[in-house]
């Protein structure tokens, strides 16, 4: 192998790898990156078994090659390297010698034909979706993922597409016999750690084509990759393959493997089809609140108890090895009997403060049945951002 590349293109493809590669596994090839040559470009890949890399990016080949490098290192030591282009040279023994300016550099490495096979696309049907919008559903779940791995199957996000009628008929116009209602395809994203569950939902224009009628669970780590990948990229292109989910971006690619053993729960039993009471509160003052409440707690006191009135809610806290504290939030009650209330429900106060956290609305509708019952906690301006969130026993 021989060749010359720019260094910033060398260095952009291989600090996509880092974010992959195992550097604690037992398996030393995971550590190292795959650079091998293709035509006039060289290819860039990385796995760790779980997620996947490859990229493709220019260079002047003057002898075909391959091998494998230790990622971390060698991307330390080129982002430090002077002058604008870099000349590498494969040994046979996969060594690799680099040259740039007056300095040299040697590596050793690894043969290629150790490295494990990294997931291409074939025949999957790729749909083009924004990036932001995909990265926004991620960021807006993934912090209700159990970081429990003995739970693998709530490690991961549940993605599924759904079917939304485009048109209710009318109460007095039953839907025609034999008659298919128009539907529109959405990209819905669920997750739960057992003690509360997030779902946000999405329109998909070319969805329909998209193969997710069972659903798919994709793990943590996966997520977080695909999230770094989207926020490089304006679009990207989604495709579905029997193992794993595949984001494609111009000559980059990212693959993140299914978890195919494990089944997701049944989140829409989870979920209360109605409430009987409905309170509207200003989000940014009652995230604060139960912030500076939250100030308090350690990591064996975190619940906070809110005691909703008509007119407003107490958020109370009291830690025997701290101390206490009491704060008084305006609501609106929209909807319930205000002659049951006072009621008080305790909570664990993360499992407000980050849904309410990327909430965007000015206010945000809290609603719920009794104490013991999961309350709901909605976005106002996004019906279809919400948070499920268990109470704890007073």
């Amino acid at each position: 192998m021989r060749l010359k590349i720019d260094r910033e293109t060398l260095l952009k493809g291989v600090g996509r790898t880092l974010g992959v590669v195992d550097r604690r596994g037992t398996m030393p090839i995971l550590a190292n990156f795959l650079l091998q040559t293709d035509e006039n470009r060289v290819v860039i890949s990385a796995t760790d078994l779980e997620v996947s890399f490859r990229g493709f990016y220019p260079a002047e080949v003057q002898e075909h090659g391959a091998l494998t490098i230790q990622a971390h290192y060698f991307y330390n030591l080129i982002k430090e390297l002077p002058g604008d282009t870099l000349d590498l040279e494969g040994t046979e023994n996969s060594k690799l010698k680099i040259q740039a300016g007056d300095a040299r550099y040697q590596f050793h490495g690894l043969a290629a034909d150790t490295f494990p096979p990294v997931p291409e696309i074939t025949d999957q049907e790729l749909v083009e979706v924004e990036s932001h919008m995909v990265k926004e559903m991620i960021e807006k779940t993934i912090f209700s993922v159990s970081v429990d791995d003995l739970q693998y199957h709530l490690s991961s996000i549940f993605w599924e597409r759904v079917g939304i009628p485009r048109h209710e008929p009318a109460p007095d116009q039953p839907q025609e016999e034999g008659v298919e209602p128009e539907v529109d395809y959405w990209l819905r994203l669920i997750s739960t750690d057992g003690h509360r569950l997030t779902l946000i939902e999405r329109p998909l224009a070319e969805s329909g084509q998209f193969p997710m009628d069972k659903g798919i669970l994709i793990p943590r780590k996966g997520m977080a990759e695909v999230i770094r990948f989207l926020a490089e990229e304006e679009k990207v292109s989604l495709g579905l393959g029997k193992q794993s989910l595949a984001l494609k971006a111009d000559d980059r690619y990212i693959f993140t493997r299914l978890l195919t053993d494990k089944k997701f729960p049944d989140y829409r039993r989870i979920i209360p089809e109605t409430f009987a009471y409905r309170f509207a509160i200003n989000r940014r003052q009652f995230y604060d609140t139960i912030r500076r409440i939250a100030l308090l707690s350690t990591e064996r006191f975190k619940g906070v108890i809110l005691k909703l009135m008509p007119d407003h809610v107490e958020v109370t806290f009291n830690n025997p090895e701290v101390g206490e504290g009491r704060e008084v939030v305006g609501l609106f009650m929209e909807q319930g009997d205000a002659e049951s209330l006072p009621m008080e429900i305790g909570f664990n106060a993360p499992y407000f403060l980050e849904p309410l956290n990327v909430m965007t609305s000015d206010m945000v509708i809290l609603q719920v049945n009794e104490k013991d019952r999961p309350c709901c906690l909605v976005d106002q301006k996004d019906p279809h951002y919400l948070s499920i969130i268990m109470p704890w026993s007073l």
